[in-house]
């Protein structure tokens, strides 16, 4: 007799940069780790000046990126123009072309479900939840059944009614699942704690 098995739902996270899931749904994605076939789609990447923390170089934050993508058995859809080399300049690539790239993963991944940025005061954020918006209208040829809004405390303080982040989805995690969450972080994103580390306050 054949046994037909069901396929994992498919869970589609879109960010802007290389560590904004990390801390905005990490303990979410960690959940859903072995409940759904986890992809992502990184739109910018560059080499970056932390004020809090120094240089880091884009091909290292490809690394780590790719590190994270496989602690969660993910797969990274890297298209022809992606990940831009725009980190916070993302509005210097024209919308459309931002647009027709999630769209390219949306139509290769067909999710049930997507996580995206929310808007924020962090114009890349702003700009890749605005594409995303635009890939998933109603006359798309794929719409998630389920989306959604992640977003780094750091870059949700209100600027009125467009930028109000009000959660109302919470993860609850076992003091177990919190220690294999930090770690998690802490081995994917090696170069950045231990720049982090080595800053003097």
């Amino acid at each position: 007799m054949d046994k037909t098995v069901k396929s994992l739902p498919r869970l589609l996270v879109i960010e802007a940069h290389s560590d904004d899931s990390a801390i905005s749904a990490s303990a979410f994605l960690e959940k859903h780790r072995d409940k759904c076939d986890i992809h992502f789609a990184l739109l910018t990447v560059s080499d970056i000046n932390l004020h809090h923390a120094g240089e880091l170089k884009r091909d290292t934050r490809i690394i780590e990126y790719a590190n994270y993508v496989k602690h969660f058995k993910g797969h990274w859809h890297r298209e022809e123009n992606l990940p831009f080399d725009a980190d916070s300049r993302l509005d210097t690539i024209p919308k459309r072309e931002i647009i027709s790239a999630i769209e390219n993963i949306i139509k290769i991944v067909k999710p049930e479900i997507l996580i995206v940025q929310g808007p924020s005061f962090h114009q890349d954020h702003t700009l890749v939840y605005e594409a995303a918006i635009a890939a998933t209208r109603p006359t798309a040829l794929h719409c998630p059944d389920e989306i959604y809004i992640m977003e780094n405390p750091t870059y949700v303080h209100s600027i009125g009614p467009s930028t109000d982040f009000k959660p109302d989805l919470y993860v609850s995690m076992t003091e177990k699942e919190l220690t294999k969450n930090l770690n998690c972080l802490k081995n994917t994103f090696r170069a950045r704690c231990a720049m982090n580390r080595t800053v003097s306050h």
